[in-house]
């Protein structure tokens, strides 16, 4: 089968589908100055652990593109796609690691499927920007890396310049086998690149620095149980996901009960900075179990915090409007 028939593939069982599934979040690298310039990495979020990303592409009515203010990094023995990230010689040659790629999920050439079509990277190759009408990276939908990794995130670039770096992308996936959903338009820029870590103060591994929780948190099984205990239920859900009005519903697996603790729930924006708290109390609970917050949010991506005494516990939520 051709690579051109396998796009078409692709593309044919999405025509109709125009979801708001997945938005995509910038990441910055500490290189160690090993290269020249700052290494950002872009990944799309999905808004449901469930669904998959396997396309990333350019037409004639949103174009792709990638560019920079300055040139891209490009070792001489990489390659426009991940699958030039040969482990062996990554060894040999540290700075290879920090290379501007391409990809969906995969960050080493071992095992990688990753296809390529349409696409003129000659340019790229050569520290320039990248574009396309009609073209696209891609992976087969069963491919196992189109699945995000637990903090649903999955890989798309990885990008090293000393400049700004902007794009705009349009992204591909499955809600479930076969039912595709389809974003046009997503846009990034480096200037609103976040440090991954965990956010948590109260984790072993607590980064004072970071700016976005990757879900790196060590400890979390047994602060979730402390909280479960604490609220007298054994787990909560935050709906819709993503939230497209100024309603956001918060559900316990059973009667809460917060017994003499102060219980709230707490909005951060992506830069950690608290942009909502909200008091719970039993006589607020509908039903003994939910409970109804009424907050206008912006576009974007936002931590829920359960803070019950001194436990806590988060769900990350998408707006989209």
């Amino acid at each position: 089968m051709t690579k051109s028939l396998l796009l078409s593939l692709c593309l044919l069982t999405a025509i109709t589908t125009n979801a708001q599934q997945a938005q995509l979040i910038v990441e910055k690298v500490d290189n160690g100055g090993i290269v020249t310039g700052q290494t950002y990495r872009i990944w799309a979020a999905m808004s449901n652990p469930d669904y998959s990303l396997h396309l990333v592409w350019g037409d004639q009515q949103d174009p792709l593109f990638i560019s920079s203010t300055a040139p891209f990094f490009q070792h001489a023995l990489g390659s426009q796609a991940s699958t030039g990230m040969n482990e062996s010689i990554i060894s040999l040659q540290p700075e290879l690691a920090f290379d501007s790629y391409v990809t969906v999920g995969y960050d080493r050439a071992l095992n990688n499927n990753l296809w390529e079509l349409g696409i003129d990277f000659s340019a790229f190759n050569q520290g320039g920007s990248l574009s396309t009408t009609n073209g696209a990276w891609f992976l087969l939908p069963t491919d196992t890396k189109c699945q995000p990794a637990p903090n649903g995130l999955v890989l798309i670039a990885q990008l090293t310049s000393e400049g700004t770096i902007t794009g705009s992308l349009n992204l591909q996936g499955w809600s479930e086998p076969q039912q595709p959903w389809r974003v046009r338009n997503a846009t990034f820029s480096t200037t609103d690149a976040k440090i991954f870590g965990c956010t948590r103060p109260d984790a072993a591994n607590f980064n004072p620095n970071a700016t976005f929780d990757n879900g790196s948190c060590e400890g979390a099984s047994t602060e979730a149980l402390s909280v479960a205990s604490a609220t007298g239920q054994s787990g909560w859900d935050v709906f819709p996901n993503p939230v497209r009005e100024s309603l956001i519903h918060v559900q316990f697996h059973g009667v809460a009960s917060f017994g003499t603790n102060q219980a709230r729930i707490d909005i951060f924006d992506m830069g950690g900075k608290r942009v909502g708290s909200h008091p719970l109390t039993e006589s607020a609970m509908i039903g003994g179990n939910r409970i109804t917050i009424t907050q206008e949010l912006a576009q974007g991506t936002y931590s829920v915090v359960l803070v019950c005494g001194d436990k806590t516990e988060s769900r990350t939520i998408i707006v989209q409007r």
